[in-house]
């Protein structure tokens, strides 16, 4: 099942920059199970189309972390 998602960026690395949304969509595009992502650096979101069968909400938070950008759910990251 297919499922939209928002991420709001909160921590200390922001994205600033086209170049920075571009990192953050390459990231979450490499997952398997991700099949759009859109990151805005003037509203300091990320929004992401994904196959719940193939993915948890979790993980895609846990990459963007790991890449140092904190993040907390914009809307609902139950399934």
């Amino acid at each position: 099942m297919l499922k939209s998602m928002t991420l709001e960026v909160v921590g200390n690395q922001p994205l600033v920059c086209e170049s920075c949304e571009q990192r953050v969509e390459r990231l979450l595009k490499n997952l398997d199970g991700v099949r759009h992502v859109h990151a805005d650096a003037q509203n300091q979101r990320v929004e992401v189309l994904f196959d719940t069968a193939r993915l948890e909400t979790t993980a895609i938070a846990d990459r963007l972390r790991k890449a140092g950008y904190e993040t907390k759910f914009e809307n609902s990251p139950s399934s």
